[in-house]
């Protein structure tokens, strides 16, 4: 296989991600870039340890030297890598899923003993503390997946499934569940809260997306 390409990039001051897309999934970040070069070639190693330890088939990589491996500058207009562009493989959706599933084993490995003060417990003022780094994951996730969609022709879109979530999230919920307030990044939540802030989120940009539609010069059905 051609040996894997570093792309490295000054995402904000003092910050640099570097990233080997042919690995899918590895990347780094460093105060300078050297340190974001430096830290993606050990973070490789890591990932390939943390994948074979899940069951992910590592041997088309594990041979593969990554101080060999070259830099480059991240393309100007954006992280869309040549790699990016490469078609995809009957195996290339199998083998994500399969790696995707692995994270997210390993995720929950690394969590799942911790209380609920330690999961909103930041270090320091300058780091997020481990429910932020969570929820900055999941966000993260349905904003990506949404790049795929074509509304409102697919009616298995990611706008559907975060629906379908919240009504399942609602309709399993024990009575012990919905008693007692969280305290969540220094505000008080309680599940009516939640429940309030969630309608009142989709009726303001229910008519917020009227308004658009009413600019592009078409008549809101409803």
């Amino acid at each position: 296989m051609t040996e894997p390409r570093i792309y490295v990039v000054e995402a904000s001051k003092d910050y640099w991600l570097a990233t080997i897309p042919a690995v899918m999934g590895c990347n780094a970040s460093g105060k300078t870039r050297d340190a974001a070069i430096a830290n993606v070639r050990r973070a490789f190693r890591a990932y390939l340890e943390l994948l074979d330890a899940r069951g992910v088939s590592v041997e088309h990589w594990k041979d593969l030297d990554p101080e060999r491996f070259s830099v480059a500058e991240s393309p100007a207009a954006g992280p869309f890598f040549p790699e990016d562009a490469v078609e995809l493989q009957e195996h290339d959706v199998r083998d994500f899923l399969h790696v995707f599933e692995a994270q997210q084993a390993a995720l929950m490995a690394l969590t799942s003993s911790l209380t609920q003060e330690e999961l909103e417990r930041q270090p320091d003022k300058e780091t997020w503390s481990v429910r932020e780094a969570l929820e900055h994951m999941m966000n993260t996730q349905a904003s990506l997946l949404s790049r795929l969609e074509r509304w409102p022709t697919d009616p298995f879109n990611t706008l559907q499934a975060i629906h379908r979530i919240v009504y399942q999230r609602f309709t399993v919920m024990e009575p012990k569940d919905e008693k007692g307030t969280w305290t969540v990044r220094g505000r008080q939540w309680s599940v009516r809260r939640v429940m309030r802030r969630i309608l009142e989120h989709e009726w303001e940009h229910y008519g917020h997306v009227k308004e658009i539609i009413d600019a592009l010069g078409r008549s809101p059905k409803a």
